[in-house]
């Protein structure tokens, strides 16, 4: 342990203060006053030569784990890796050039008067690089509902994302956990029929209806694992703005390419750069940005404690694989839509399957709130992604809809009842795939296929399970880059012998 007055030895930050009424985050640069656009940015920033010693274009791999001094307890920049790493603060700066937060916050820091972190830490990015989305997602949560506080949760989250709340915060933090339907399903509005504007006044009342004087964050994804349902970001970020209370976006399924939640108001971003941003399936890792100084603190004061950083050679294949983030997104975007029009104009009609869930699709017979969440789904997606939607010929109201990321969901259509038990027709269609494999994970080149009740959502309680749909018919796929043909082909087959 080195004596340096820096991350790893200051004093523990004071208690995280709730957030005033209506007080708005730092906001992020706008997209007009940005250099470059997002498919420079995500090969560029990060790897300037300007940042090498040797002019390199490539980012250095550091693999020092500590760093000599100048002077007793004075360092110039690094002391120790677990605290912060060259490779690695070259992969936080290019996350948080890409979820819109700010590269730079020295003058932010400066202001709030925070002099417990330097070097490399003083002026630092707004993004935090970690071991994994779990470890991201644990340190956000320790960060801002401390002890005996409480969070608001979506109810259809990722399974890893509920036992950490539910098993882990609940009894070691005493921290509450209310999950609530934020979908715009109609089961749970008595099927009623709403404008769009009272379909979202649905879901704020039950947002509100379930904040407390103890919370102290809404976490929600938007699309949510594995139902793929759209939240309305701006909206629930006033509704928490009013209440004093942060928002978390996990951005997880829909990547910074696609969809960047700061800039509709989120305070922070998580997201499990294991998938999308890793896109090959060769590295574990997570990410956190957010615009706000207090957080920033805190988030890297817990996570140096824990020691959950990301290996510098994990921090290099990070870099490497974002700058082609963007081309990938788009073959994916392409064959998830295509895939999804399939299911949907083949599959429903000859019995295969009984519903598809893709944020962009637009079918024949939409429902009201099919309908909202697609208009949604074209709202929240970033500039850069209208505008390479525009180039391609799609709009908000496509014929067949627009593409829109890799991952759907269906409920294949089984002979038996639908359970949490039975899953033989499920299973026997998984198991038949050839293109597509048979494992946990998204994001990667790879087509993959799951069955959420006995994988990704088995921690889940069953009671959950089923009120969100979650039943041994329900299948998720993430959709690769492999060509279109051989993937509709392999799941031409798969229904022959299933069915």
């Amino acid at each position: 342990m080195t004596n340096a007055p820096t991350a790893s030895t200051a004093t523990a930050p004071s208690p995280m203060p709730q957030r005033p009424n209506g007080e708005a985050p730092a906001a992020p640069r706008p997209a007009h006053e940005r250099t470059h656009a997002f498919a420079t940015r995500a090969v560029h920033v990060g790897a300037e030569p300007e940042f090498s010693k040797s002019g390199g274009v490539a980012t250095a791999l550091d693999l020092s784990t500590t760093y000599k001094q100048t002077r007793v307890g004075v360092h110039s920049g690094f002391e120790y890796s677990r605290s912060s790493n060259p490779t690695r603060l070259a992969l936080e700066r290019s996350l948080a050039s890409l979820e819109g937060g700010d590269v730079r916050l020295s003058d932010n820091l400066k202001n709030e008067g925070i002099d417990e972190f330097n070097g490399a830490w003083e002026g630092g990015p707004a993004g935090v690089a970690f071991s994994s989305g779990s470890a991201a997602t644990a340190t956000v949560i320790q960060a801002i509902v401390g002890h005996g506080g409480h969070m608001v949760s979506v109810g259809d989250v990722y399974g890893g994302t509920s036992r950490y709340q539910t098993k882990v915060a609940g009894p070691l933090q005493d921290a509450g956990c209310t999950y609530v339907d934020m979908s715009y399903s109609t089961k749970a509005d008595g099927g009623k029929v709403r404008t769009e504007e009272e379909q979202d006044q649905v879901i704020l009342d039950r947002v509100e209806q379930a904040i407390r004087p103890e919370t102290k964050l809404i976490w929600a994804e938007s699309p949510t694992n594995p139902m793929l349902s759209l939240v309305p970001i701006k909206l629930i970020a006033q509704l928490a703005k009013k209440h004093g209370v942060y928002l978390v976006i996990d951005n997880t399924f829909a990547s910074p390419y696609l969809q960047q939640p700061l800039s509709l108001g989120a305070d922070v971003v998580v997201a499990s750069s294991t998938k999308y941003l890793g896109g090959h399936s060769d590295v574990v890792g997570g990410l956190v940005v957010t615009p706000i100084p207090v957080l920033l603190t805190r988030i890297r004061f817990f996570q140096n404690a824990h020691g959950a950083v990301p290996s510098p050679f994990d921090s290099m294949l990070l870099l490497r694989s974002i700058k082609t983030l963007p081309v990938r997104l788009r073959e994916h975007s392409r064959n998830g839509l295509a895939v999804a029009r399939w299911l949907e104009e083949v599959g429903i009609p000859n019995g295969l399957v009984r519903d598809v869930r893709y944020p962009g699709l637009k079918r024949k017979q939409e429902s009201p709130a099919q309908r909202r969440e697609r208009h949604l789904a074209w709202d929240q997606l970033s500039a850069d992604a209208k505008k390479w939607l525009a180039r391609e010929g799609y709009e908000r109201a496509s014929e067949g809809g627009f593409p829109d990321g890799g991952m759907v969901s269906f409920h294949i259509n089984s002979p038996a009842p639908a359970s949490q038990t039975e899953s033989k027709t499920a299973e026997t269609f998984l198991e038949s795939l050839e293109v597509f494999t048979l494992a946990e994970s998204l994001g990667g080149v790879e087509s993959l296929c799951e069955l959420p009740l006995k994988m990704t959502h088995g921690g889940v309680d069953p009671a959950r399970r089923t009120e969100l749909g979650i039943d041994g018919e329900l299948i998720r796929l993430s959709c690769g880059i492999e060509d279109i043909d051989d993937l509709l082909h392999d799941l031409q087959q798969a229904f022959q012998k299933a069915l």
